[in-house]
């Protein structure tokens, strides 16, 4: 238990470095190759996404957030039961103008504690009211230019 406990902590380190360091390849190293992410509240529906998914999101999104900061504020890590909780902030300058927004970060590992296997995510639904219509305003332009 002890090992996979330490695996877990390096895991959960590795993921807030490749956060906070906002590329899709440092964001996505700790993922498992079968690492769902949901977006919370369960209410809005959003589909879950796979790492597929993420993999085409995220340069994206990431291309979109420059001068992007993580400020993390909180970790619980549940070692016994494979899990952990990051609340943190987030700031960056977009297209459409800056972007700050909280999230909760729900994550799970795999029974090694090598990898992350699973992710729910709640943003402040405030922010995410204004800005997830932003974003897809400013790529459907994108893609009728293309």
């Amino acid at each position: 238990m002890l090992a996979t406990a330490e695996a877990q902590a390096a895991t959960l380190e590795r993921f807030i470095q490749g956060w906070s360091g906002w590329t899709p390849d440092g964001f996505l190293a700790t993922w498992s190759e079968d690492c769902t992410q949901k977006q919370l509240p369960y209410r809005y529906g959003v589909p879950l996404r796979r790492r597929k998914d993420v993999e085409h999101l995220f340069p994206i999104l990431m291309s979109l957030m420059t001068n992007f900061e993580l400020t993390v504020h909180n970790i619980v890590h549940d070692t016994a039961h494979g899990k952990a909780v990051i609340y943190a902030a987030t700031k960056a300058d977009t297209p459409f103008g800056p972007y700050e927004n909280e999230h909760s970060l729900f994550v799970w590992f795999d029974e090694t504690g090598g990898k992350v296997q699973k992710i729910e995510e709640m943003f402040d639904t405030l922010v995410m009211q204004e800005f997830q219509p932003q974003i897809e305003n400013y790529l459907a332009q994108l893609k009728a230019q293309a």
